[in-house]
């Protein structure tokens, strides 16, 4: 499947929030015709009902390709998931399908970036199974899906590795006002923490929803147990016009779009 095939199954035209799914990971992404068969990990949902009036938007901050995964999960729900992944794959595509000899094994290779996106660009070639002929609402609320590793990554030198942290951007998002014109009134922030607060880069963007009068709750993906109620505390140089550039200092741009880039030093420049 080629990357324009899989990127439209995941943003397809007729979905209001298509325009958000991030076309960086679909880029140089080819999945095999006949992907290997691998189940779909399930989350307990139980406490999350079907949507009928699309009030209630989902965002999934959670490690790799269990963010993707949620989202799938999030399809029996009538949830439209949404991956907002701007971090570049890298050589990391190089190992990808057909899988490489040391995945078969159990033995992972080891990542040759900082980021290790290759179990995330997998899951979103097991999605394209999922997604192909599926009939979902136009109107169906939206997953925003986003990795939490997205700044950590693995622990390693980032001077010997393809860097390709980064991080989320109000501009990533539909705007408060948005979101309560297409109906919703409720986000629900999901993650894999016992931390009821979003990550800084996150919390710019939540808390512009809150102050749009959305309501926001916390939810534990490893619990079945009902979100709660939350306020989002206001992050450091909240709508400063200079942040982003600020904030993405360290950061490597990629001249494909997104970030991720080998430093100078191993790159040939300076």
């Amino acid at each position: 499947m080629r990357p324009e095939e899989l990127y439209m199954l995941w943003a397809p035209s007729e979905s209001v929030w298509s325009q958000w799914v991030l076309p960086v990971p679909f880029a140089q992404l080819v999945c095999p015709e006949a992907p290997p068969v691998a189940e779909v990990p399930q989350f307990n949902l139980d406490w999350l009902p079907k949507a009928g009036v699309p009030d209630s938007a989902i965002v999934a901050d959670l490690p790799g390709n269990d963010a993707i995964y949620y989202g799938l999960n999030l399809l029996d729900r009538g949830y439209r998931p949404v991956p907002v992944i701007d971090g570049s794959p890298g050589p990391e595509l190089s190992f990808l399908p057909p899988l490489s000899p040391s995945y078969l094994t159990s033995e992972p290779r080891k990542s040759v970036s900082v980021v290790d996106m290759r179990g995330l660009l997998r899951a979103l070639c097991q999605g394209a199974a999922r997604l192909k002929g599926l009939e979902l609402a136009p109107n169906a609320p939206p997953a925003f899906l986003i990795d939490s590793k997205r700044m950590t990554g693995a622990a390693q030198a980032v001077e010997e590795a393809f860097d390709n942290r980064w991080m989320v951007f109000p501009q990533d998002f539909p705007s408060g006002r948005f979101l309560r014109e297409q109906g919703i009134r409720r986000v629900v922030f999901v993650h894999d923490t016992f931390m009821s607060q979003p990550s800084e880069d996150l919390a710019h963007i939540l808390l512009r929803w809150q102050e749009c009068g959305i309501v926001m709750e916390s939810k534990c993906a490893r619990f079945g147990d009902a979100p709660a109620l939350i306020v989002v505390n206001r992050p450091s140089r909240f709508r400063a016009l200079w942040y982003r550039a600020l904030a993405a200092l360290g950061l490597r741009r990629n001249d494909a779009g997104g970030f991720g880039g080998y430093p100078l030093s191993l790159s040939g420049g300076g």
